[in-house]
C-alpha cells in the first residue's frame, strides 16, 4: 500500500481531491484542512490511509503523516468509521482534538455531526492513555533511554490524575522522578515519589 503520493492536483471538491501521479488520477478523500492547502495545478504530497468499503479500496489523503496516523487511530475506536473520523478532523483542529482527548473534554467532539455523547466518550476513553504515553515519552525520552518499562510512566501519570493532579503537573512530576531516581521501575514507586510535596 502507498505511504504517500506526490503529483499534480487536478481537482478539488468538497470532501475530496484528485491527484494525478504518472498519468493516473487518484481520488482521495481528505479533511477540509488538507483541502484548503491544495491549489489546482500545483504539485502536492499527500500521506495515504487505505480503507476497504463495499469491497472497494477507498484512499484518504492528509497533508501530514501525524494527521494521517491520528485518523487511523480514531478509526480503530469501536463504532467509529472513516466518515466520522474524517468529519472530526475536518471540524476540529488536530491540536484541539488532541487536547480535548487528554483533558477528557468531549464537548468539541459532540459538536460534530454524527458524533454523539457516547461516541465522543468512547473516543476519549480509547485514545487518552496512548496520547498521554506519547506526550510523556516525547518529553522524557524513550523507555530505553530513561530506564522505565514502557507503560509505567504513563500509568503513573494516569494515577496522579486520579489523585487530582492536572495532566501537565502529573507529567512534569513523573519526568522529574524519572530523572532523579532512574532505578525506580514501577508505576507505584513513581506515583509515591511524584506525589510528594503537593
Amino acid at each position: 500500500m502507498y505511504e504517500y503520493l506526490t503529483g499534480e492536483v487536478v481537482q478539488i471538491s468538497e470532501g475530496h481531491t484528485v491527484l494525478e501521479v504518472a498519468g493516473v488520477g487518484h481520488r482521495l478523500r481528505a479533511p477540509s484542512g488538507t483541502l484548503r492547502k491544495l491549489k489546482d495545478g500545483a504539485t502536492a504530497r499527500l500521506f495515504i490511509s487505505h480503507r476497504i468499503r463495499d469491497e472497494q479500496l477507498v484512499m484518504f489523503g492528509f497533508s501530514h503523516p501525524e494527521e494521517r496516523d491520528f485518523f487511523d487511530r480514531i478509526c480503530q475506536v469501536s463504532g467509529v468509521g472513516p466518515a466520522s473520523a474524517l468529519a472530526l478532523l475536518s471540524h476540529v483542529e488536530q491540536d484541539q482534538l488532541r487536547t480535548s482527548v487528554l483533558e477528557g473534554d468531549t464537548t468539541p467532539l459532540e459538536r460534530v455531526k454524527g458524533i454523539g455523547k457516547k461516541t465522543a466518550q468512547r473516543i476519549v476513553l480509547d485514545l487518552r492513555g496512548a496520547l498521554e504515553k506519547e506526550d510523556l515519552m516525547a518529553s522524557a525520552g524513550s523507555p530505553a533511554t530513561i530506564g522505565v518499562p514502557e507503560g509505567a510512566a504513563a500509568d503513573a501519570v494516569r494515577a496522579l490524575q486520579v489523585l487530582g493532579f492536572h495532566i501537565t503537573d502529573a507529567q512534569d512530576r513523573v519526568r522529574k522522578v524519572v530523572g532523579d531516581h532512574p532505578k525506580e521501575k514501577s508505576a507505584e514507586q513513581l506515583v509515591r515519589l511524584a506525589s510528594r510535596g503537593r
